[in-house]
C-alpha cells in the first residue's frame, strides 16, 4: 500500500472518528428527552405500573438501535453516499423504528395501543435522522 493512500486511510478514520464524538457530544440529551417522553405514555395511554415498566424496557432496549441508525444515515449524507445506499439506510430505520412502535403498541390496551400507533406512525416517515425519533 502506497504512502498516500495509507494517509488518505487515516485521514478518512480520524474525520469519521472526529464526526462521531461530535454527534454524540453536541446531540441534544437523550436522556433527558426519553424521561419526559416516558411520562407523557404513562399519562397520555393510561399505562399501569407494568405496562410502563414494560414500555421503558422497550423504549431503553431500542435507544441504541435508533441511534445506530441515525449515525449511518448522517455519516452517509456526509459523505455523499450513493442515493441508493441512503434510501436503504432509511428504510432500514423506519421498518425497524415502526416494528418498535408495534412492540410498544402491543404493550398497552388494546385501544390506546391502536390510538397510540395512530398519533406515532405518521411521525415515521420522514424523521431528520440527527436525533432518535420524539414521540410527543
Amino acid at each position: 500500500m502506497s504512502p498516500a493512500v495509507r494517509y488518505t486511510l487515516l485521514a478518512l478514520s480520524a474525520a469519521a472518528l472526529a464526526f462521531g464524538v461530535t454527534f454524540l457530544c453536541l446531540r441534544p440529551s437523550v436522556a433527558a428527552a426519553s424521561t419526559d417522553e416516558i411520562a407523557w405514555l404513562r399519562t397520555e395511554f393510561h399505562l399501569t405500573p407494568a405496562q410502563l415498566a414494560a414500555v421503558e424496557q422497550l423504549h431503553a432496549d431500542y435507544q441504541p438501535v435508533c441511534l445506530a441508525h441515525c449515525v449511518a444515515i448522517t455519516e452517509a449524507r456526509e459523505t455523499s453516499a450513493p442515493p441508493a445506499e441512503l434510501a436503504r439506510l432509511e428504510a432500514v430505520c423506519r421498518d425497524a423504528t415502526l416494528a418498535h412502535l408495534q412492540r410498544v403498541a402491543a404493550v398497552m390496551p388494546p385501544a390506546e395501543g391502536t390510538r397510540f400507533l395512530a398519533l406515532v406512525t405518521p411521525k415515521v416517515s420522514a424523521p431528520p435522522h440527527d436525533a432518535p425519533l420524539g414521540l410527543k
